[in-house]
């Protein structure tokens, strides 16, 4: 080989592995953004500091989201637990939500969660202890964690030289089973003035965008909030107001209708958009829309959407639907009666006979006539 041949095979080895470098470079960085967009950098900031009853320091930290807005509280909790003698630190990450509500917590590898005997928790430990501390009203409020045990019972312990006294039974759904100094203390650090205090800072954050993100979440808790700190004349909220009649969790819906301005109801806009949610919500809030709608002038559209919602409901629904078109007869449409005739041919025999009633009383009123009474009347004539 010749010096220039070997001259130019290394050129281009040397350029070959340049062109791989940039290539592997940008298939890693290529993989790095978009894990990155799968998995944003949770954005978190020290809120506060809290002491336990044993004057143990918690550092407090709000979580955002990858928008910048604070979605939760974090907190590593490490605290010590002593019974029977023996005493060690409960380990756990806790989580809240903006209002103190209890999320969840996760153990940690090196000190997981653990009862009597030092026997690890198991699925159904660590389920019964969430549900434990997601309850503001447990009995253990009102307890001493040594108040929880029965001296009189002794369990002897297999791996400490000792015995243990056995949880009172009419408090034993308030704890983990051989967790009740563990429940009694976490309870009591979740739900005492962290929770307080997570409460007072998300006030002090309190803004438009805030209120917004809390109506929009699935958590009841901070749905009801957010709808008793909006100014429900505002427009802007009308839309959620809206989506929480049939979204909101709990008693939320019910709240959320009658935050709905007067105004609203009679709105070009937003008067179809919350009859059309006959066809979702359950009968109890189907009666509160039919409720609010009586006695209320409907524009066109929204005729067409009830007539169109009426196989939803109820013959005393039906009942409430059809006087709402009586009272709206100057306003019905080809288009509605025509959805109306249909409904009279329905297999369900409710709707056909209302609507049949419906169409008739109409019909000697000198109103628009369905095409199935035109036809009938020709017969009629006919014979």
């Amino acid at each position: 080989m010749s010096k220039t041949q070997f001259s130019s095979g290394s050129k281009k080895y040397v350029e070959f592995c340049r062109a791989s470098r940039f290539v592997l470079l940008l298939i890693l960085l290529l993989l790095f953004m978009s894990m990155e967009r799968q998995n944003p950098t949770i954005k978190k900031e020290k809120a506060f500091v809290a002491y336990t009853k044993d004057s143990v320091m918690l550092e407090v930290d709000l979580i955002f989201n990858s928008e910048a807005e604070p979605i939760k509280y974090y907190s590593n909790v490490v605290t010590p637990v002593c019974e029977e003698g023996v005493c060690y630190n409960l380990v756990a990450e806790v989580y809240w939500d903006l209002l103190g509500n209890f999320m969840d917590y996760k153990e940690t590898a090196l000190d997981p969660l653990t009862k009597f005997d030092h026997i690890k928790f198991t699925k159904e430990d660590h389920d019964k202890m969430k549900e434990i501390l997601r309850d503001k009203t447990s009995l253990l409020a009102n307890y001493k964690a040594e108040d929880l045990v029965d001296h009189s019972i002794e369990i002897k312990s297999e791996v400490i030289d000792g015995v243990a006294g056995a949880t009172y039974k009419s408090l034993s759904g308030a704890v983990v089973r051989g967790a009740v100094y563990s429940s009694h203390t976490l309870w009591h650090i979740v739900n005492g003035e962290v929770a307080d205090k997570i409460t007072a800072h998300t006030e002090s954050l309190m803004n438009e965008k805030l209120k917004i993100w809390m109506l929009n979440s699935d958590n009841y808790h901070l749905q009801f909030y957010a709808l008793n700190k909006i100014d429900t004349g505002n427009e802007q909220y009308t839309p959620n107001l809206i989506r929480l009649i049939s979204e909101g969790n709990s008693y939320v819906p019910f709240f959320a209708i009658e935050k709905i301005p007067e105004w609203a109801w009679s709105s070009t806009l937003y008067q179809p958009k919350i009859i059309i949610l006959l066809k979702e919500v359950e009968f109890r809030m189907q009666n509160e829309i039919l409720n609010k709608l009586n006695d209320r002038e409907l524009e066109k559209n929204s005729i067409t959407v009830l007539t169109s919602s009426m196989e939803s409901l109820n013959k005393s629904q039906l009942k409430k639907a059809f006087n709402i078109l009586n009272n709206n007869r100057n306003r019905l449409s080809v288009e509605s009666i025509g959805e109306i005739e249909s409904l009279s041919e329905s297999g369900n025999k409710e709707i056909s006979e209302a609507a049949e009633q419906f169409l008739t009383s109409l019909e000697k009123e000198g109103g628009l006539v369905s095409k199935k009474m035109k036809e009938q009347r020709k017969k009629l004539i006919s014979n």
